[in-house]
């Protein structure tokens, strides 16, 4: 395959910005690289010819209805009562379905060529610590209010 018809497929697509030869030496910004990339992966996922496999879709699926459960458990008054089992069940479900949705989609790395893979881990493990950097912070912030709400006991 030449050089011209595989800047053709790489810039062809609607849905990628194109570029000129010009532009793509000169390095496009962080956020309109993650503008690219988002408005990318949108028009990809809407794709029909991209074929998932029925248990990655299963695994989405799943992790959407134990997030919604998990937030329905923490919010619905009528369950305050049984508040902290229904949280820690939506906890563990939702470690185990996080963990199943992880590991059906980590074997793709060793379809991708080395640097491919090596970016594809650094993205995960970005994400990963933005996730625990959200969680200590939100964490924080939570404790902070608690701390500062004063509590009326009526007598």
């Amino acid at each position: 395959m030449t050089e011209e018809k595989k800047a053709d497929e790489v810039t062809g697509s609607a849905d990628t910005v194109k570029m000129s030869a010009d532009q793509i030496i000169k390095r496009r910004s962080r956020w309109q690289s993650s503008l690219a990339a988002l408005r990318y992966i949108d028009g990809i996922t809407k794709d029909h010819e991209v074929k998932l496999r029925d248990t990655d879709r299963a695994t989405s699926l799943a992790l959407l209805v134990v997030c919604v459960f998990a937030c329905i458990s923490m919010f619905v008054p009528q369950l305050s009562s049984h508040r902290i089992p229904l949280v820690g069940a939506a906890d563990v479900l939702l470690g185990l379905t996080l963990l199943t949705h992880v590991a059906n989609r980590f074997g793709i790395l060793t379809t991708l060529t080395p640097r491919q893979a090596v970016l594809v881990w650094q993205l995960m493990m970005g994400s990963s610590l933005i996730g625990v950097f959200m969680a200590i912070n939100l964490g924080i912030v939570i404790c902070l209010v608690i701390a500062k709400t004063q509590i009326v006991i009526p007598r």
